[in-house]
Parts: C-alpha cells; structure tokens; sequence
C-alpha cells in the first residue's frame, strides 16, 4: 500500500521533541515491510541548515507552484530527500514566508499564525500529491497541525475524487496542544462553511477536534493513553470526542530507532556493550562520573535525567526532596532545559551539591546516550506522559526506569514490588508528589545493594522488544483493516 505521513517535525531535520523522532523512524519501518512510504514536512530553515550541514542539499521537484486559500495566493516549491541511511522519501513544502524562522514554531511578529502555516502547507501537499500522482492509499496525519488532511479528504465540496478511497488516520501524540484559535479564522482552511459545527468547541476553532471528527481511524501513542484521553483528566476537553468515536480509537504503542539507540552499536558513548557481556556498562558509568567531576569508585547509585524541565514531566516534584536522595549517597546527572525556575534549581544544585549532582542545561544528543549507558537508574517522574522515549532507551541500555505509571510509561515499566523480580524492569509509583517520588527512588538504590536483583531487573529490561517493526505490524494491520472497510 502507498503510505503519506504529514507531520510538522520529523527527525533529525527538524524536531522538538517525540513527534519528530517517531515520523522520523515509523516510516522507515513500514518501508522495510514491503510498502510504498512518503513523508511530508515544511521546509524550515532548520531543514536547510541540517542538509547544508551534510552536504546533501534537496532535489528541486518543482519550483514554482501556487495554490488560492483564505482570499490569498501562496506560492512555493516542492522540494525532496531522504531520511537517513533509507530509500524513504521526504517531500518539503518551501514557502519561506511560513517556514523561514528562527525556531520551528515561532510566530509572524508576536501573533501566532499555526493555524495559516499548516493549513496552507497541508493544501500545498495535497495539490502536489495530485500533480505527482502520488495520492496516497493512507494518509497519516500527526497531531493538530496536520488535522486538517482528515478534515479536508471527508468535507471537502465537491468532494475530491481523487482522495476518495484514500483512509485517513490521525496520531495523537499529545492532547494538551490542540490548535485553538479564533472563529474568524475559518475561512483559512478552505473548507465548506457547512462543516463549521465540526471544529467548534467551546466557541473556538479547534483543529484536534475537527480531526478527531474527520478521520476513518485515531491512534494514540500507546494504550493506556489511549484510555487516559477518554477520560475528564486527560482529555483536556475534548475527551467526549475519543468516547464518541469509540471503536475508532487504537493505542499504538511508539518504537525505538534501534539504528541509534543500541548499545552494541552505538557510535556516541565510549564502550559498546550488550545483555551477555555487560562490562561496557561499568566503563561508560565511570566515563560519565569522570566527565562529571564525581568519584569514579563510589558504588552508590547514579540516577540520570534527560528531559524537559516542565511541570509536565515532574521536575518541579523531585527539586523539593533532592537533598533528601543526596545525603542518602544518591548522585544524579542531569541534561535538559525549558520552565526558568526550574532550569534555576538546576544550576542552584550544580553549585552548591558539587560533586554529588551534575547538571548541563541545554542538550547534547551525545550526552543524552552518555547518561543513558552510564547511569545506573534513569528517572522520569512525568504528570503524564503519551508514550514517552527515554524509558525505552533507558531499558535498551541496561538502565532501570524510575517512572510515575502514566501513559506509555505504565505500559513499558514493570515496577518490581518485591515479589516479581522474574518480569520487572525498574520502578513506579502513582502519587504525583514529592513523597511518593523521593519514597520510590530510595526503594531503587536499596534494590541496587542486592547485586543478582539488579542484574535481573536490567537483563528484563534489554530483552524486551521495543523496535519500530512490532509498531509499524501494528499500525499496517490498522490500515488494512480500515482499507477493507472502504472497499
């Protein structure tokens, strides 16, 4: 089957955060399976700049196109590469005028713009795939920017023969963005003014629900998100909508890109290493110490954090009890940045806990697998958590995850309780305070004393499949099954 991923971020050209890494890695697991795959992104001046960078710059496919939205004529290119070390096939959308900007999602002069940026850029994709001939079996669009796609293939007037046995599916990565913007910016999106009862909510213009509303099929990225956006907690409104269409909701659980993350292969830490022969692990713990500025030969546990410093990972619960773990002989190594006052307690202890906690506030993608084959434990104490990465990582690398059982999380980590050293990988608890973490980490480093525990925790974890081919089998069941249903 011919397969279209529309996304605003895809790795490694452009990416924030999960969303780019799963568009960057889930295609190229379904083209190993036998099927025809497009990606389609906006081409961001970060875009340019990492095809500079690596001396590949992009095919001209067409330079000079228009399309007419919103009482305006859009002009741009049609540009193409590939992702990294595959035959998948990136089609980039070059208007600067929408996507020559600082960073990926800036805004026009202070006012947030999303909703003209995406919407022109999923007409200009649809235009191209028309005049391609590249109209795709399934069309994959990725959160609220892309919500559009589903919206545009079911509502469109006339309706556009060309896309009519086309399937729709729209991903959620993350429910708390939903593309709200104001009514009078209907007009922006090209559709039939009929449809408006289909985006309104709560007297706005909501993308995500259009989508949810639109699309043959809805994916969250793993299940038990899939049951926390149904509820009045984590829907942030709009769980009436993923009630409402019920069995048109699947979780699906993300992958890992093992190309990269893979401690036998990895290229970014010092020592290769696997489950039978392990001894790299304990190098690279004492490379990272070093880099560190810590005792290389303390056997107390090293804890390591790769993250965004939000509330909505909990960072904001571990600052209030940190001195409590430090005295208790707990270290911790720490790469992220984001909320102010957060990235503050950071450098506060950076400087007054030297030597016991080590903190760089920025990234460093070499860093991020240094903690990750260093540490003993990794931390990821999250509000919520749609699917989460760094937990996958972190057990791909022998690293037990200390996690609050939300999301992806409760579905990857199997908190040892004492009695189940046989299939647990790491820890977990439920209470989103400081107690409950500071109580959940300090059960880790007595379980780190024990050495055949510990080795038995990290051996469950490296044995668990989490590669993109068990996701990408998943989600190539889901579109077949929604292509039979259209005939």
């Amino acid at each position: 089957m011919r397969i279209a991923h529309l996304a605003a971020e895809v790795s490694p050209f452009a990416k924030t955060g999960g969303l780019g890494d799963v568009v960057g890695a889930l295609p190229v697991a379904q083209k190993a399976l036998g099927h025809d795959v497009h990606v389609w992104m906006p081409y961001y001046r970060q875009v340019r700049q990492h095809l500079e960078r690596r001396g590949t710059p992009p095919e001209v496919v067409v330079g000079n196109m228009h399309i007419d939205l919103g009482f305006r004529r859009h002009e741009f290119a049609l540009l193409k590469t590939h992702l990294p070390d595959s035959t998948v096939p990136v089609f980039m959308i070059a208007a600067d005028q929408f996507f020559d900007r600082a960073q990926i999602y800036s805004s026009f002069y202070g006012v947030d713009d999303g909703l003209q940026r995406y919407a022109f850029f999923v007409r200009a994709v649809m235009e191209c795939m028309r005049q391609q001939n590249l109209i795709p079996d399934v069309l994959n669009a990725h959160d609220w920017h892309m919500a559009l796609a589903p919206m545009a293939v079911k509502w469109d007037e006339p309706r556009d023969w060309q896309f009519q046995r086309t399937v729709t599916v729209l991903t959620v990565h993350n429910m708390a963005y939903q593309g709200i913007y104001d009514p009078g910016m209907f007009h922006g999106l090209g559709l039939p003014a009929s449809v408006w009862p289909g985006l309104e909510w709560d007297g706005a213009l909501n993308l995500m629900k259009g989508g949810l509303m639109a699309a043959d099929a809805i994916t969250a990225v793993s299940p038990t998100f899939a049951h926390e956006i149904s509820t009045s907690d984590g829907g942030f409104g709009l769980d009436w909508a993923i009630r409402y269409r019920g069995p048109d909701v699947h979780g699906i659980l993300n992958g890992i890109d093992s190309r990269v993350w893979n401690p036998t292969l990895d290229k970014k830490i010092p020592y290769n290493y696997d489950a039978r022969h392990p001894e790299g692990k304990l190098k690279n713990r004492r490379a990272l110490l070093s880099m560190a500025g810590m005792d290389r030969d303390d056997r107390g546990l090293v804890i390591g954090v790769v993250g965004r410093l939000t509330r909505q990972k909990g960072y904001d619960m571990l600052f209030p009890v940190l001195w409590d773990l430090l005295a208790d002989g707990i270290r911790m190594v720490f790469l992220g940045s984001g909320e102010p006052a957060l990235e503050g307690e950071v450098h506060k202890f950076s400087y007054q806990a030297r030597g016991r906690f080590w903190g760089f506030v920025g990234f460093s993608d070499e860093l991020a697998h240094l903690i990750e084959a260093g540490a003993d434990a990794f931390l990821m104490p999250s509000r919520f958590e749609p699917c989460g990465l760094n937990q996958m990582y972190s057990l791909a690398y022998g690293t037990p995850p200390i996690v609050r059982r939300v999301g992806g999380l409760k579905d990857t980590v199997v908190g040892f309780d004492g009695h189940n050293a046989e299939w647990a990988n790491g820890f977990g608890f439920d209470e989103a305070s400081p107690h409950a973490l500071r109580e959940t980490v300090r059960w880790a480093a007595r379980c780190y004393r024990d050495p055949y525990l510990w080795t038995k925790l990290v051996h469950n974890g490296m044995s668990r499949d989490f590669s993109w081919q068990r996701s990408a089998e998943a989600y190539l069941g889901l579109y077949q099954h929604y292509l039979n249903r259209k005939g």
